[in-house]
């Protein structure tokens, strides 16, 4: 199981089987980071990437897949709160928000290099971020210390997006004035205790402000209102953040933002195209009308995301576009589904439905008997990778019953 898939097959699956959909969330929050954990203490609260049969070799297993050098883009608050919306739940409420709350956490405590309340993907502590020779032993230095890995660490940020290897996260960056994908050192009492790559991701930043939302939610029924009041100001600053400093007032769109060591000097990462990311803060109802009418317009462009079928993980005009290449241009439906979401939640409904009708006609088999699958080719609509792909399967079943029947969005409504 991986974090964010189990989450958004957790939102659908809470409409006719919310205890299964409880028990994924458990799974996974089994292995949540505690204080006094053996193997990384530093991580408190944290959920990890993968969780598989075998744990790996620093938990005594032997699992391969096993990971914990990452985490996964926070949507766990999303999940419990459509799960309580259907069940009225308050033991499983009450059971969860603790949990929530430390993973919350653990996002400004382990990855906000700058400590300005803004997070960067990142990585754990962890052997596989060490640089190693041909025979496979790692190289140190000469005081005997791990040489660092910065590429795997890159990988390990990249993975954390749920993007892996979206056109953003090129070492080499674009153009002559982007200094590529740097990494810092994240410390706590002069240890280091993880790593966060050089830029402020504005999808990360959009699902920690959602989640905001969702804890909110849940601290109102909960009757927790310190913490209530204290997630009102966190979300008050952090939107007027991504609203001033993510948005490219030129293009019209939303971009991640490079950042110096200290986070004195940014750069707003234009120049690396336009990508799913930059709908993510109307999916969180973040961004101001004139903002979101901005982003729409570039999302029904046909030369951009308004693809036969709809929403390609990096737009049409991006110089890396690939219809066929994972994250670099193939349609996944949990973007789409934020999209569609994001056109709703600012009022554009025929946009909304216009894609949404191209989503399920345009997809390949899917009117028919064909598997669903894990991404789809913008241009043909071609199904690619694993078939019968369980997000996709809760995107398309949460944008038939919410978004075409109804609309009934699940973003956050915490602080519209």
């Amino acid at each position: 199981m991986w974090g964010w898939d189990s989450w958004k097959a957790d939102v659908a699956l809470a409409y006719f089987h919310p205890e299964l959909a409880k028990n994924n969330l458990r799974a996974l929050f089994d292995y949540q980071i505690k204080s006094d954990d053996d193997v990384r203490p530093q991580d408190k609260g944290a959920i990890i990437d993968a969780i598989f049969y075998n744990q790996d070799s620093p938990r005594g297993g032997e699992g391969g897949n096993w990971n914990e050098r990452n985490s996964k883009p926070p949507l766990s608050a999303w999940a419990v709160w459509k799960i309580y919306e259907e069940t009225n739940d308050k033991k499983f409420l009450k059971e969860m928000y603790p949990k929530l709350m430390d993973y919350h956490r653990w996002w400004y405590a382990n990855r906000d290099h700058d400590n300005n309340g803004v997070a960067e993907y990142g990585s754990m502590v962890s052997d596989a971020n060490w640089k190693t020779d041909e025979e496979g032993k790692v190289i140190k230095d000469e005081q005997g210390q791990a040489v660092l890995d910065e590429e795997a660490v890159i990988e390990a940020a990249a993975w954390e997006s749920g993007m892996d290897n979206a056109t953003r996260f090129d070492k080499e960056g674009s153009g002559k004035s982007d200094v590529g994908v740097k990494v810092f050192e994240n410390q706590r009492d002069g240890e280091v205790i993880g790593y966060s790559i050089n830029q402020e991701s504005v999808d990360l930043n959009s699902y920690l402000y959602a989640e905001k939302g969702f804890l909110k939610l849940m601290a109102t029924e909960l009757g927790k209102n310190e913490d209530k009041k204290k997630l009102n100001d966190d979300a008050s600053k952090l939107k007027k953040y991504i609203q001033e400093n993510m948005y490219d007032k030129d293009s019209g769109y939303f971009y991640d933002l490079q950042i110096n060591e200290d986070g004195s000097k940014t750069k707003l990462l234009v120049n690396r195209g336009k990508g799913t990311e930059g709908w993510l803060p109307l999916w969180a109802n973040i961004a101001t009308d004139k903002q979101a009418k901005n982003v729409k317009n570039h999302m029904m462009d046909e030369n951009k995301f308004n693809t036969y079928l709809p929403f390609p993980t990096a737009s049409k005009d991006n110089e890396k576009f690939n219809p066929d290449t994972y994250w670099r241009g193939p349609v996944w439906l949990d973007q789409a589904l934020f999209g569609v979401e994001a056109l709703q939640n600012y009022g554009f409904d025929s946009e909304a439905m216009e894609s949404i009708k191209k989503l399920f006609n345009h997809a390949e088999g899917l009117m028919g008997n064909g598997p669903i699958h894990e991404n789809y080719n913008p241009l043909n609509g071609k199904g690619r990778s694993t078939k019968n792909f369980s997000w996709s399967a809760a995107s398309y079943y949460l944008l038939y019953k919410n978004s075409m029947l109804s609309k009934h969005p699940t973003t956050q409504d915490a602080f519209k």
